[in-house]
């Protein structure tokens, strides 16, 4: 099966194969639809910029609309390679987190409660850059918790943080609820 890249995730690592040094890259990509610039700050892929307009000019809910949107295009990107995987498998989907990324995983599932705790000291999404990128912009990883969850789960769920780094805490933590 052919594989599918976007060229903004793949764009750090297109950049370093390029050649292209520097602490800031830009990188346009021209398809079907026009040109695209992807920002490249210190190797990793950045958009706080876009954040702090969508945070000046959009009302509150609005924002985080827009916010949990581009998370779940987000989730998107992991659907082939490790959500679709666990499908009606939370417990495994669990497991697989704990080995990789979650400190801590609990499911209660008579409650419909999971509760995620990070193992990263740092912002696990690549799109941030602690120090600039609004702490408003945890509202998109809660889209991303809310489409994979979702479609692991075969249910609707709600998201929440309890803690986050970019929020001032010293880890990540979510709870998923079922709704």
């Amino acid at each position: 099966m052919p594989s599918m890249h976007s060229a903004a995730l793949i764009a750090p690592a297109l950049a370093t194969r390029l050649g292209a040094s520097g602490e800031r890259v830009l990188l346009m990509t021209a398809n079907h639809a026009g040109l695209r610039q992807t920002f490249i700050e210190g190797g990793r892929l950045r958009f706080s910029r876009l954040i702090e307009v969508i945070e000046a000019k959009l009302p509150e809910q609005e924002r985080k609309q827009v916010l949990h949107s581009l998370g779940a295009k987000c989730a998107d990107t992991y659907r082939a390679s490790l959500i679709d995987r666990y499908k009606g498998n939370p417990k495994g989907f669990l497991e697989e987190g704990r080995r990789s990324w979650m400190a801590e995983a609990d499911y209660d599932e008579a409650k419909g409660l999971i509760r995620i705790v990070d193992k990263s000291p740092h912002c696990s999404c690549p799109m941030v850059k602690e120090g600039s990128t609004p702490p408003s912009f945890c509202d998109c990883t809660l889209g991303w918790q809310e489409e994979a969850y979702s479609t692991i789960l075969g249910r609707p769920v709600k998201a929440e943080l309890e803690e986050s780094i970019l929020r001032g805490g010293k880890k990540c933590v979510y709870r998923i609820r079922v709704i």
